[in-house]
C-alpha cells in the first residue's frame, strides 16, 4: 500500500477573527497538491447556544445545502436490527467501511485513518478489552454511514469543502468521530455551554478551544448565495439599477472644484495609472456542473491575496477561476471569505499574491467633476482601462454609490474605480443599459465598512 501521507495532509487551521464560530461559517480552508487546511474548533458559547444553534441551522439550509451538516447532538447509536450489520462490517476489516472515496488517495487517508482512531480509543482506555473496543467500532461505523455521505458529496476530487457542526455531549467516542472527520479534511465545529467531557490531553490537542466574544450580538442569519446557473453559457454580469428623480436621503455633495492633494504627492499620468490594471483581475465563475457560466471583476486589495468583487458576480458560483496580467495559468479558488448582499460587495483569497491597490482612506473629499479612471474587463475584454468624471454620489439602498462616465460594459463589475493617485475610490458596480456612461462603484467608506479590519 503507498503512503498516502506523501500526498494528502491536514493542516489545523487557527481562527483569525474575534469570532471563530462565525469564522467557521464563512470561510473553506485552501486545498491544493492534497494539503487541507482544516478548522477542528470546540467552541463555548454558553447563554449564546441558542442563538449560535439557530445560526446553524440557518448556515445549513435544512441540510440543502451540499456538504454541510449540523446535528443537535450526535445520534447515540444504531438500533437493534442494525447492530449485527456493523458488526460484520467491523469483523471484515477496513476494506469493508461503510463509505467509499473514488481517489484512492483520499480512501487510503481514510482507512489508514479509522485504524488510527481505533488505536487512539484503545490508548486512551488503557488497552480496552476486545468487546469494549467492537462497540466503539460499531459505533464509528454507524455514524460513518450515516453522515459521511452528506459531508463528502465528491469523492473524486475536493471540490466541496465538507463542514460538519454539532452539539450535545461528546465524550471519548464522539470526539473520535470528530477527529475522524477532521483527519479527512472536514472543517469541525463542536458547540456547547461547557467544554467536551474529555480529560485526555494529548487528543485535546487535535482540537482547539474558542469561547464566544463577550458582549457580542447574537450571530444574524447569513443568506443563501444562490443564482440560476446556465451550463454551457458564458456570460457578463452588470445589474442596471432605477434611481429616483428626486434626492435621497443622502443629498448630493455640490462642491465642484478639484480636491487639493495635500499629503497625497503628484497625481499619476495615465500610463502609470494603466499599470495599476496588474492588480485588477478578471472573474470566471463555475456552477456545479463545472460550467463557466459568468465573468466579472475583482481587486486586489491584500497583500495575501484578497480580491474584493460585487456579491452579484460570485452569487451562485461553486468555485471561481482568476485570470492575472502577465500569467498564463488559471488560478481556482473556492474560498469566498466574507459577502454582504445589501452592500454588494465579497471578498474572495487566491493562493496567488500581488501588490494591493490601497483603498482611498480620508483626505479631501471626492467632488463632482473630479477625473476618475476605470479598469474592468468589459464584455470579457481583459483589464481594459478608460477614464472620466465623477459625474454625482447617490444612495441605493445602504449603499452609498458614486456615479462616473468613464465608459464601462457588461463584466466590469467588480472593477477598480481609481482617483489619480492610484487609490481605490469605488468598486464598479452598475449602470444604466438606457443611457450613455451613467455608471455607479460602491464607495470606499462602504468599502471600508464591509472589510472590518481586513483591509
Amino acid at each position: 500500500m503507498a503512503d498516502y501521507k506523501q500526498y494528502f495532509q491536514v493542516v489545523l487551521r487557527t481562527p483569525s477573527g474575534a469570532d471563530a464560530a462565525e469564522e467557521f461559517f464563512t470561510q473553506s480552508g485552501r486545498y491544493a497538491n492534497f494539503r487541507k487546511d482544516t478548522y477542528f474548533i470546540r467552541y463555548l458559547c454558553g447563554g449564546a447556544y441558542d442563538a449560535v444553534a439557530a445560526r446553524a441551522k440557518a448556515w445549513e439550509g435544512g441540510g440543502q445545502r451540499e456538504g454541510r451538516v449540523f446535528v443537535p447532538s450526535l445520534s447515540r447509536q444504531p438500533d437493534q436490527g442494525e447492530m449485527g450489520k456493523y458488526m460484520a462490517l467491523y469483523e471484515k476489516g477496513t476494506d469493508a467501511l461503510p463509505f467509499r472515496f473514488e481517489n484512492w488517495i483520499l480512501q487510503e487517508a481514510f482507512q489508514d485513518h479509522f485504524r488510527e482512531m481505533l488505536e487512539l480509543f484503545q490508548k486512551s482506555r488503557g488497552r480496552a478489552e476486545a468487546s469494549i473496543l467492537r462497540n466503539f467500532a460499531v459505533k464509528l461505523l454507524y455514524w460513518i454511514d450515516l453522515y459521511f455521505p452528506r459531508l463528502f458529496v465528491e469523492t473524486k476530487h475536493l471540490l466541496v469543502f465538507p463542514k460538519f457542526v454539532c452539539g450535545g455531549t461528546v465524550k471519548l467516542p464522539e470526539y473520535l468521530f470528530l477527529c475522524l472527520l477532521y483527519r479527512m479534511g472536514c472543517d469541525v465545529l463542536y458547540i456547547g455551554g461547557e467544554d467536551i467531557s474529555l480529560r485526555d490531553p494529548d487528543l485535546l490537542k487535535l482540537s482547539l478551544r474558542a469561547e464566544a466574544p463577550k458582549q457580542s450580538a447574537p450571530p444574524a442569519a447569513v443568506p443563501v448565495i444562490s443564482a440560476a446557473s446556465r451550463p454551457g453559457r458564458t456570460e457578463t454580469v452588470r445589474p442596471t439599477v432605477q434611481i429616483p428623480r428626486r434626492p435621497s436621503e443622502t443629498p448630493p455633495r455640490r462642491e465642484t472644484a478639484p480636491p487639493p492633494r495635500s499629503g497625497e504627492g503628484q497625481p499619476l499620468d495615465y500610463v502609470e495609472l494603466a499599470k495599476l490594471a496588474r492588480s485588477v483581475v478578471m472573474l470566471q465563475v463555475f456552477d456545479d456542473q463545472r460550467q463557466c457560466y459568468k465573468t466579472g471583476s475583482g481587486v486586489i486589495v491584500h497583500e495575501g491575496g484578497y480580491i474584493l468583487t460585487n456579491f452579484h458576480v460570485v452569487s451562485g458560483g461553486r468555485y471561481f477561476g482568476i485570470l492575472l496580467e502577465e500569467e498564463q495559468e488559471v488560478f481556482y479558488t473556492n474560498e469566498l471569505i466574507k459577502y454582504h448582499p445589501d452592500f454588494d460587495l465579497a471578498i474572495l483569497r487566491m493562493q496567488k499574491h500581488r501588490t494591493p491597490i490601497p483603498v482611498r482612506r480620508g483626505g479631501p473629499p471626492l467632488v463632482r467633476g473630479q477625473k476618475v479612471v476605470a479598469i474592468g474587463s468589459p464584455l470579457g475584454l481583459f483589464n481594459t482601462v478608460s477614464d472620466g468624471i465623477i459625474s454625482g454620489f447617490r444612495t441605493v439602498g445602504e449603499r452609498s454609490m458614486i456615479q462616473f462616465t468613464a465608459p464601462t460594459s457588461h463584466g466590469s463589475s467588480g472593477g477598480a474605480l481609481l482617483d489619480l493617485y492610484g487609490n481605490l475610490i469605488g468598486v464598479i458596480t452598475a449602470g444604466f443599459d438606457d443611457g450613455q456612461n451613467l455608471n455607479l462603484a460602491v464607495d470606499s467608506k462602504t468599502i471600508l465598512e464591509f472589510s472590518g479590519g481586513l483591509l
